[in-house]
This record gives C-alpha cells, sequence and structure tokens, in this order.
C-alpha cells in the first residue's frame, strides 16, 4: 500500500513538473492583429509604427487670488496643461484565447510609462474588464534593446498604454501685438514608437 502511495505521489509530481516545464514557442505573426498599428505584429523588424496622440501641453502663466485679495497682490504661477489627452494605447489581438508566457516589445525610439493589460472579453467593454500586468508596470524604456514583459495567463487581447513624449523642438509662442515672453506655449505631444511585439505561447 505504502508503495502505491509513494508511486503515486511521484507520478503526480512528474506529470507537474512536466506540465511547468512544458517548452514555449513563439506566436506566428499571423496569428496575431493589431487593426491601429499593424506594424507592431507584422513580425518585420525593419517596419515601424507610432502610437497615435489626440492631444498637446500648453505652458503659460496664471493669476490666481486676485478676488480675495486684489490684482496686486494677487499670485502668479506658472501652470501646466495637458489639452487632449498624453495616454496613448494599442490593442492588440489574438486570433485564440492563448496562454502566453511572455511578450518582448522593440522599442524604435524612447517609451514613457510603458504598462500591458490583458483580457479574455470579446469585445472588451471597458477598462474594468482588462487585467494588469504587473511585471515592469509604468515603466520607463530609455533603450531600443527589446524588453521582456511576463503575463502568464490565457488571454486575447494585450493593451499597450504609454504616455506621449513632449516634442519640444517644435513648441510653438503665441503671438499677440509684440513679442511677448509671458505668451502661452503650447508643446506638441508626439507618440513613442514600437518595430515589434512578439508573443510566446505554451
Amino acid at each position: 500500500m505504502r508503495i502505491l502511495i509513494v508511486l503515486s505521489i511521484l507520478l503526480i509530481s512528474v506529470l507537474g513538473c512536466a506540465l511547468l516545464n512544458q517548452p514555449t514557442f513563439e506566436v506566428v505573426s499571423s496569428k496575431v492583429t493589431c487593426e491601429a498599428h499593424p506594424e507592431f505584429v507584422d513580425g518585420n523588424l525593419d517596419t515601424i509604427s507610432t502610437f497615435i496622440v489626440n492631444g498637446h501641453i500648453e505652458k503659460s502663466y496664471q493669476i490666481f487670488g486676485s478676488e480675495k485679495r486684489g490684482v496686486d497682490d494677487a499670485e502668479r504661477r506658472y501652470v501646466t496643461q495637458v489639452e487632449g489627452s498624453r495616454r496613448t494605447e494599442a490593442l492588440i489581438r489574438l486570433d485564440a484565447p492563448t496562454y502566453i508566457t511572455y511578450v518582448d516589445i522593440y522599442p524604435a525610439s524612447r517609451i514613457p510609462k510603458l504598462a500591458l493589460t490583458t483580457t479574455l472579453e470579446d469585445p472588451p467593454q471597458m477598462d474594468t474588464s482588462f487585467d494588469v500586468v504587473t511585471d515592469k508596470q509604468h515603466i520607463n524604456i530609455d533603450t531600443l534593446k527589446p524588453v521582456r514583459f511576463h503575463i502568464n495567463r490565457e488571454i486575447l487581447y494585450l493593451r499597450l498604454i504609454a504616455d506621449a513624449i513632449e516634442d519640444r523642438q517644435h513648441a510653438i509662442r503665441e503671438k499677440k501685438d509684440k513679442v511677448d515672453p509671458d505668451a502661452p506655449i503650447q508643446i506638441p505631444l508626439k507618440g513613442a514608437s514600437i518595430r515589434e511585439v512578439k508573443f510566446y505561447g505554451r
């Protein structure tokens, strides 16, 4: 009887280890789509796509407290506001629910505050249907080397979220009757760029 119990335990342990140690495989690009950014998943490291941005930054001096203390005592502050949204995102879909061990992201530029979320819901209804990938959440990527994110779950959609980048070289200062050093400045936002997102399943 003891021998049977020991053998059973050994068999369960071996099967468990075999399941855990299954080899990973790269999900072929034909099984992955990204409607807004097809270059993200086309299997070609020579193609690049850039996140779409809907917003810009406005910097200006504003007067605070004039109603309470009078204009002479008002406080003058330099204020930065986002018109629109600084957030950019891309939604990638697998052809079927798949257990993904990790993804490798190949940057083509700096990527500020990159975060990943996943869902099995089809189609995703709202933000609440996505589960956060905790590995390297909101990481600033400052290298062009691939970065690996461990997923370790079954997914259908992967959403990439990143902040846009301030394009200070193309900033515009508002001009009125004369050049005013205190005039508001508009700074365009540009999206980060990615060469490829590769999925590895098990």
